[in-house]
């Protein structure tokens, strides 16, 4: 059907680990230039929350844009960190100790910092990696010469048992919304791109009958991207700003109050209850710094949960993060949300909660009082998730 045929991983293979060690080699030498840049955080700064997405990955689903041909095999298994993703990931935490440097000491200590990760393996992956880069062994954490890097803790939330991040655990509630919300996506996509996904299954050589077969092809040529891989002929930039609007759409769309409750609502509070804490005992919680590593889901999950102003277009890129920090100016604690839009872009945009507005915002901090962002995202906790789950019923 007039599909370019796409060789993943063949001869030469000398030219192809050359051109991705010189990529490499730009992306540092860039990520350096940029990081001198960024800006540090403000004296007045007293805890900090961390939630990022993984580095980029390899597909989830295999997908060959050759009918006649299995879908290619990935060097590393289908979903892991790719030579890309650990860079951004390890650039990530130089961007926090570069923004952090002297808050958080620069010699590891347990009490001030915990990393919790999903329990995927890309993610306990990016957390070990955020930390390599945040925490180079100096001193008597240097073990070893040779080595520039040192263990440190990464906790996981058993899948069964996660109410805060992926939310898998048992809820009653939430699996009928997301029965009902997947059936409303589905009828839609398929409703108002009914053109363009026949059109791309005439490309591809097979027919898109499901959401997962329109998501295989665009993980497919969005790895590939990562790579620098040759694209098919047919895969122009329209197309794939087009696959990754639709792709986006199931994540953000058709989403009820209720299921963007129960999605983030625990975790929203653990937020909270952190800088409650920090700001009415901070001398026994000596914790400055909690950092999580998930998906982007789990990031939409939490922008949409806190009512974030802006409006979040597709899913966060890879190296995403949202940083949520406590500061006490005048002896009043203020909260500053940011977000950093990917892995080279150092810039920090100031978000705004929607409902956090009674107080005038200051121009000069952009922030708004903790009391005030504590009452407007009162509605939005949970602090019992089987009850609101439903699960006794």
């Amino acid at each position: 059907m007039g599909v370019l045929k796409v060789t993943f991983f063949g001869n030469p293979r000398c030219t192809f680990v050359a051109l991705v060690l010189m990529a490499s080699i730009v992306t540092a030498c860039v990520g350096l230039f940029l990081l001198k840049s960024t800006p540090k955080a403000e004296p007045t700064l007293r805890f900090v929350s961390i939630i990022h997405r993984h580095g980029e990955r390899a597909p989830l689903i295999p997908f060959s844009f050759d009918p006649h041909e299995e879908a290619p095999s990935w060097p590393e298994g289908l979903g892991a960190l790719l030579q890309k993703g650990k860079e951004t990931m390890y650039e990530l935490g130089r961007f926090l100790r570069h923004r952090y440097d002297g808050f958080v000491s620069s010699t590891y200590k347990a009490r001030e910092i915990s990393m919790v990760s999903a329990e995927i393996d890309r993610c306990i992956m990016s957390a070990q990696l955020v930390l390599a880069g945040l925490y180079p062994p100096v001193g008597i954490q240097v073990w070893n010469p040779d080595i520039p890097w040192q263990p440190i803790p990464v906790h996981t939330i058993p899948t069964s048992c996660d109410d805060i991040l992926r939310v898998y655990k048992k809820c009653i509630l939430l699996s009928k919304e997301r029965k009902k919300r997947i059936e409303r996506v589905i009828r839609h996509i398929f409703k108002y791109y009914e053109t363009f996904l026949k059109g791309l299954s005439q490309k591809v050589g097979q027919e898109i009958v499901d959401y997962a077969g329109m998501y295989a092809i665009q993980d497919n040529l969005q790895a590939m991207e990562t790579l620098q891989l040759p694209l098919p002929d047919w895969a122009d930039e329209i197309v794939r700003e087009k696959l990754n609007s639709i792709v986006g759409s199931f994540f953000t769309e058709f989403r009820t109050p209720t299921m963007i409750k129960l999605e983030s609502g625990v975790f929203i509070n653990e937020i909270l209850s952190n800088m409650k804490q920090k700001a009415n005992d901070s001398s026994t919680f000596e914790r400055r710094m909690n950092v999580y590593s998930a998906s982007d889901r789990v990031m939409l999950n939490l922008w949409q949960g806190m009512n974030i102003t802006k409006r979040i277009s597709g899913v966060p890129p890879c190296g995403a993060a949202l940083i949520i920090e406590l500061h006490e100016i005048d002896s009043e604690y203020r909260v500053k949300i940011l977000y950093k839009n990917g892995d080279l872009n150092e810039n920090l945009e100031v978000l705004k909660i929607g409902s956090c507005q009674r107080t005038p915002v200051s121009s000069k901090d952009e922030m708004c009082d903790l009391k005030e962002i504590s009452e407007a995202l009162e509605p939005a906790i949970i602090t019992d998730f089987d009850g609101a789950c439903e699960n006794s019923k």
